[in-house]
């Protein structure tokens, strides 16, 4: 069992969002000052913002469990962050 805990992180989209059938929004986040990476999910109905590759974002919400790299494709673990929100300052500006 894992506990989840409150997170805050700005980083960079590693991909774009994918969604699954059942509604939920995926991508990955590499964050800026550990350069850990993070498995952002969250209902693609509040996502709310166009996503793509190499766009700065700022998500706040539950980090727990973490999902394993698969080292022969060169990927690392991440760990899942249930986000409340997902912010893009720099499209923000851009509009």
């Amino acid at each position: 069992m894992t506990t989840n805990e409150h997170t805050i992180i700005t980083g960079t989209a590693i991909a774009a969002p994918t969604v699954s059938p059942d509604g939920i929004a995926e991508f990955p986040v590499r964050e800026d000052r550990s350069q850990r990476e993070y498995l952002v999910r969250m209902p693609a109905d509040d996502l709310g913002l166009f996503l793509t590759p190499g766009v700065r974002v700022a998500v706040d919400g539950e980090a727990g469990w973490v999902v394993p790299g698969r080292s022969w494709r060169g990927e690392a673990s991440r760990t899942i962050l249930q986000a409340r929100a997902v912010r893009a300052p720099e499209l923000a500006l851009a509009a």
